[in-house]
């Protein structure tokens, strides 16, 4: 698993650095409100995350995915570069264009802000009480 979440932080270290991905408004502008309702509408059947309450199977169980990465101290703004870069790349049984622009960038971080909850040692977004705060605020802002 670990080995997994090394080639999924590389390819978002590669996406970091300007090989790929679509950034529209950037991780600072993106409203994870609106990442969580489309993370529930179009990534929920697939995708297991806690946060959102689904159990996917066909997909990563993003929790695990991320979560060891999370759990390792990798910053949250490197989790999101490997979302937003594995929704651009999407692979396997992952529809190409499932979302875009803006709207892949609230999804990606939504996921990077709440991925790995269950997983012992990540605190993901620095919460005490979950990411519900910082979606608000990011909402409200």
């Amino acid at each position: 698993m670990k080995g997994v979440a090394t080639v999924l932080l590389a390819v978002g270290a590669l996406l970091a650095a300007g090989c790929g991905g679509d950034d529209v408004g950037g991780q600072a502008d993106a409203n994870r409100t609106n990442g969580k309702a489309l993370f529930a509408s179009t990534c929920s059947s697939c995708h297991t995350l806690l946060d959102a309450g689904t159990t996917g199977t066909t997909g990563p169980n993003l929790d695990q995915a991320l979560g060891y990465s999370c759990a390792q101290g990798f910053e949250e703004s490197a989790i999101y570069s490997n979302v937003l870069g594995q929704i651009d790349l999407a692979a396997g049984r992952m529809p190409p264009d499932l979302v875009t622009g803006q709207d892949a960038v609230d999804v990606a971080a939504y996921v990077a802000s709440v991925a790995g909850k269950d997983v012992p040692g990540c605190n993901p977004s620095g919460d005490q009480g979950g990411a519900e705060t910082t979606e608000t605020a990011a909402a409200d802002g």
